[in-house]
């Protein structure tokens, strides 16, 4: 009876991962920005493209289709750039801040972190955003690594990244492989040591629904609308309407107000009527 039990819930999980994006294994719920709003996400919720996670002091695991697995580390801020539908496309990650080890068996995933892009062909690899001091260590199989900071065209890359090869920003220097050095090791979460695997009977997989918490405040979004990555520039249709929020377009408009991106929005420039043209 218990091994039809077992059966029956390893089916169900299977079923509800292999097409979706699941947070499987978390040490406390994240935070989830999902839209303009904030909610806590626990294990069991399925995550949507162009939701932002963000881990507290713990981990936690995503598993995005039958062949990628992601782990964040304490104090990670990412967000889910693209997923697979069922079973086809990329998973492309945007990495703000701290750890992320991803497993990809397909060669479709794609993390990009604000000075570095990673890109998979297969195996596993660790990536860390640290304000400019970004690093890479390809745990298992073969990855590309490409400079997105402003650099010189020979700086830029790519660079291929063998097994347990590292790579990390130098200023001034180009992209080079070497061995991780025992700050990084030390540095990296101790989880990250282990091979990622699937978390194994998580209870209403794909069923839990998160919990909404409020409305996005400016402090919440105001690294990542400040960020250089790709991923950002759809940013503006998506907090527009918060600024009906005085406090949040007061914020807003004295960090970014005169920002290219922001300024037309903030400011729109009135057109002239037909007496001013005149006089």
């Amino acid at each position: 009876m218990r091994n039809r039990y077992t059966a029956a819930c390893f089916l169900v999980f299977a079923f509800a991962t292999a097409h979706a994006a699941v947070l499987t294994s978390a040490d406390a719920p994240l935070r989830l920005i999902r839209g303009a709003t904030v909610y806590k996400a626990a294990n069991g919720v399925v995550l949507q493209k162009d939701d932002i996670l963000e881990s507290g002091a713990g981990g936690a695991q995503v598993e995005a289709g039958p062949d990628t697995i992601l782990a964040l580390g304490p104090q990670t801020r990412m967000l889910l750039d693209s997923l697979p539908d069922d079973g086809r496309g990329a998973t492309q990650i945007a990495l703000l801040q701290g750890w992320l080890k991803v497993m990809d068996r397909r060669g479709h995933a794609t993390v990009v972190t604000p000075a570095l892009q990673l890109s998979f062909a297969n195996g596993s690899a660790i990536v860390h955003a640290a304000g400019g001091q970004d690093a890479v260590f390809a745990e298992e199989g073969e990855q590309q690594l490409t400079r997105l900071d402003k650099v010189d065209a020979k700086a830029r890359g790519p660079l291929k990244l063998a097994f347990e090869q590292y790579a990390a920003l130098e200023p001034g220097k180009p992209l080079a492989p070497g061995r991780p050095p025992r700050a990084f090791v030390t540095a990296m979460p101790p989880s990250f040591r282990d091979r990622l695997a699937r978390a194994p009977g998580v209870p209403k997989a794909g069923k839990v629904q998160p919990v909404k918490e409020r409305e996005t405040e400016f402090a919440d979004v105001q690294d990542w609308l400040q960020a250089s990555l790709p991923a950002c520039r759809a940013f503006v249709a998506r907090f527009k309407p918060r600024l009906a929020d005085p406090a949040f377009r007061k914020a807003l408009d004295g960090a970014l107000g005169q920002s290219v991106e922001w300024k037309s929005v903030l400011h729109p420039v009135r057109p002239r009527t037909n007496q001013e043209k005149s006089s």
